[in-house]
């Protein structure tokens, strides 16, 4: 019997896998937002989007060293992309890591805002990746002062109540879990922060 139970809590984590990576946390009036690097197809749209509805907002692009089409596929195209989709140039800031991974974003952005007026930060950035993203600058953040919101690309093939069904989804899904397991062991970041 307890055995049929533990299963029946395996499956249902299993089945949620995708959902529950997945996080939407508002913020009104964005002073800065920032496109987490990669993914620009799914991100910038979104990105976009979000600073035509948020005029006075500066927008943050993180750059990799080095760049690999891991890290960043269209690096050298974002501006470019932001342009045509309405965002003139002088509102873009790009950010040099010098850590790697969505770590290292949040500690360059904290370093960027702390010489800055920035008070709220909204991420933008792959469904799949928010909520690791969230706990990683909220723990990078933390006692800065400034508030911290996450927005999913909408544009994203990503379906979180069906992860298993698509490679794109099954690879995403199974790469954030071991990610999120590596940041609660490496930096202690937890869905908690």
């Amino acid at each position: 019997m307890v055995g049929t139970g533990v299963l029946l809590v395996l499956a249902a984590g299993v089945r949620n896998g995708g959902t529950l990576l997945v996080v939407r946390q508002p913020l009104e009036g964005p002073d800065a937002i920032v496109s987490l690097a990669s993914h620009e197809w799914e991100r910038l749209p979104a990105t976009a989007r979000l600073a035509r509805e948020n005029p006075a907002a500066s927008i943050i692009l993180t750059l990799p060293e080095p760049v690999t089409i891991y890290n960043c596929h269209d690096c050298g195209g974002r501006i470019g992309r932001l342009q045509h989709l309405g965002i003139p140039p002088n509102r873009v800031h790009i950010l040099p890591l010098t850590s790697p991974g969505t770590y290292g974003e949040a500690l360059a952005v904290l370093a960027f805002t702390s010489r800055t007026p920035i008070k709220r930060l909204l991420i933008v950035t792959t469904p799949y990746h928010t909520r690791r993203s969230l706990a990683a600058f909220r723990s990078v953040f933390a006692g800065s002062g400034v508030e911290i919101g996450v927005e999913p690309a909408d544009s994203s093939p990503a379906r979180p109540t069906s992860w298993w069904a698509t490679p794109y989804d099954r690879a995403y899904v199974t790469y954030e879990w071991a990610a999120t397991a590596y940041y609660m062991v490496r930096y202690h970041v937890t869905w908690g922060n």
